[in-house]
């Protein structure tokens, strides 16, 4: 069955290349953090599998894009709240004051 998934070639800087050899090296801080990272995410497997240069490109592309999507998030965010008008803070306000006298009366 033909992938679908997009092959890409990827030439690496000589930091790239040193800080990639260090995460797929087993002993140093920076496989660690990936170990506990995949741990985190997947589990903990009964032992941990050599990772391959593909492997950790994969994920340190996952984490990057994870950074950038919450930034970007946080940038919309900050845009939004720029742009209310001290009406639509009245309303949040009043909807605020609103949910916490319902929580207070179903607490109550």
């Amino acid at each position: 069955m033909p992938t679908t998934r997009q092959r890409v070639n990827l030439t690496l800087t000589e930091m790239e290349q040193r800080l990639l050899e260090a995460i797929v090296t087993e002993g140093t801080s920076e496989h660690e953090f990936l170990v506990r990272y995949l741990q985190s995410q997947y589990g903990s497997p009964g032992g941990t599998p050599a990772l391959g240069l593909a492997d950790v490109v994969h994920v340190v592309l996952k984490l990057g894009l994870e950074r950038l999507e919450t930034e970007s998030a946080e940038i919309s965010y900050a845009a939004e709240a720029d742009a209310a008008t001290e009406a639509d803070r009245a309303v949040t306000a009043a909807l605020r004051r609103g949910h916490v006298a319902s929580a207070a009366r179903d607490d109550g």
